[in-house]
């Protein structure tokens, strides 16, 4: 047990034996501080603060402790329930509302480990480069780890880039530099004499600071710092006998250009040092390296690549993987029957709108929920009231395709022209809601390539099968996609559109309206099938949208 946990249970237990329970309590360290945080129940608040000053003298000098009130969590049973208006589901909606989107303030319900492993990889001693599209959990997968990380002793420094966003290479890291000089003394907090740590700490600090305090910096003068910065992580790592993980959340927030160089100088930092970099962002609004000069984190070399995608090429694990995540709101909602809320379609029919991404499953769950609620007699959500919430939530992700393109000044407009030219050449002119693009035409045109991959990080096309066989072209493959449910549901389906559903664990070709018939890819060769009645876009569409420096 750390010194933080025993003073937290410290005082836990002086509350305890003045008769408050606590709902929570937490440490947070700083230079020259650790704040014990303890929520207790509203009723009982006053008491508590008057209690606070008191035991508070029994802590360490450096210690303080702070009081909230907070609402006790609802005390209902577990069991069944029979209606979407039970109060239980109502627990249920605010706490997907709550939680579905996870922050270090505020981490997941419950992690959800992943076949692949990830996080046994993501703890480890090696640099990685978290890549997954927008709400797919690589904020919960770092925060999980840097848990662990805690948990063994290891020191971290967590960073999120939005933060930071709108400022240059150079000040963004001289952001990070000021941070890790604030660790020393809260590694060391509890040592009558301070190691050389300590003093390098502060001087390079002053250093950093006056160079921040610059109307105009340079990279070579920020450069400069680099040697001092990894010496004073080598020098602290060896003085706990821990490593040091620095976690960098949202890298998509700086912008493009700047990331190479932002991470050329968090390497340099860390060579040859027990300290890992673990970064996180979205693939195609990330560039790590460049190679001339040599400049970044080079992944295969200096960095090793977790993916998280999970994508509707396997439905089954994607639709196991998601309501697995759903079950732990479930449970936390005392909820012991999915059905007795949701009829089976409406799952099916939130995996297929959420294409795989836990964030937009969880929120267009409780979407749904809300509107089903508001039929009157309803007793269970359906397929129609998914829709209806997937029409609302594409409104919103136009607003986010907005806020993404951060990363890349100037290319939020060109992603939505985009974005309405993959609809129009596939709904309004082509009827179906997948397309294909061949691979020959992928090779041939990598810039108009990327931008289409941008619109599937911003989850607005989905990719649905990696390599598809053409059928009278031996030897040529081709990639397909969906366009995202909201393009073309709302309240009710467009009609006489070809569409791609999913029923259980099997994809299936429909034709939307009444004497619509269907045909279920039941087998392997059902699926090629299927998807080859897609149309196929030719990349060349965008050809007026992308920059030919390979900036698109």
């Amino acid at each position: 047990m750390t010194p933080d946990d025993a003073n937290v249970e410290t005082v836990r237990a002086a509350f305890a034996s003045r008769g408050i329970e606590l709902l929570s309590a937490t440490a947070r360290a700083f230079p020259n501080e650790t704040i014990v945080v303890v929520e207790v129940p509203e009723e009982v608040l006053a008491d508590a603060v008057r209690m606070s000053s008191e035991i508070e003298t029994t802590l360490p000098g450096s210690y303080l402790l702070v009081v909230r009130g907070a609402k006790p969590p609802a005390s209902l049973h577990k069991g069944n329930v029979s209606s979407v208006n039970d109060e239980r589901v109502s627990k249920l909606i605010e706490l997907l509302n709550e939680r579905s989107r996870t922050s270090e303030q505020q981490p997941s319900l419950e992690y959800i480990k992943d076949a692949a492993e990830n996080l046994r990889v993501a703890v480890t001693r090696r640099h990685h480069v978290i890549f997954g599209r927008r709400g797919v959990g690589k904020t919960a997968l770092l925060l999980e780890a840097k848990r662990q990380i805690e948990k063994s002793g290891s020191l971290v420094l967590w960073i999120n880039i939005q933060v930071l966003r709108g400022l240059d290479a150079q000040r963004a890291f001289l952001t990070i530099v000021q941070r890790v000089c604030e660790l020393p003394l809260v590694a060391h907090r509890n040592r009558t004499a301070k190691p050389g740590s300590v003093d390098l700490a502060s001087t390079l600090g002053q250093t950093a600071q006056k160079l921040a305090d610059q109307k105009s910096i340079t990279r070579e003068q920020v450069a400069m710092l680099v040697p001092a910065a990894q010496r004073l992580i080598a020098m602290l790592c060896t003085e706990t006998g821990s490593d040091l993980f620095i976690f960098i959340d949202d890298l998509h927030y700086l912008e493009m250009k700047e990331q190479p160089y932002f991470l050329d100088l968090l390497h340099g930092i860390t060579r040859d040092t027990a300290a890992w970099l673990k970064v996180a962002g979205i693939r195609n609004q990330c560039r790590t390296f460049v190679d001339n000069p040599p400049t970044g984190l080079q992944i295969g070399h200096d960095a090793a690549e977790i993916a998280l995608d999970i994508t509707l090429e396997e439905p089954k694990k994607a639709r196991a993987f998601l309501t697995h995540v759903l079950q732990t709101y479930l449970n936390a909602s005392n909820i012991a029957n999915r059905s007795g809320f949701m009829a089976s379609g409406a799952v099916d029919r939130l995996v297929l709108a959420s294409a795989g991404v836990p964030r937009d499953f969880l929120r267009l769950t409780a979407r749904s929920i809300q509107i089903a609620r508001l039929r009157d007699d309803a007793r269970s959500v359906g397929a129609q009231d998914v829709n209806e919430a997937a029409g609302e939530a594409g409104k919103q992700k136009r607003t986010e395709l907005e806020d993404d393109a951060a990363s890349s000044a100037g290319q939020a407009a060109s992603r939505l022209t985009a974005l309405e030219r993959v609809r129009a050449f596939t709904i309004a002119e082509n009827h179906h809601s997948f397309f294909r693009v061949g691979l020959k035409d992928k090779a041939s045109n990598p810039d108009e390539y990327r931008l289409l991959q941008s619109l599937t990080d911003l989850r607005m096309v989905h990719l649905i099968k990696g390599s598809l066989s053409e059928a009278h072209a031996a030897g040529e493959r081709s990639e397909v996609y969906m366009v995202d449910l909201s393009e073309y549901s709302g309240s009710r389906f467009k009609q006489d559109l070809t569409v791609i559903e999913l029923r259980g664990d099997t994809l299936v070709l429909r034709k939307t309206g009444k004497d619509g018939k269907s045909l279920a890819a039941d087998t392997a060769r059902k699926i090629v099938q299927i998807l080859r009645t897609g149309p196929e876009f030719k990349l060349q569409q965008f050809s007026d949208l992308v920059d030919k420096n390979g900036s698109g």
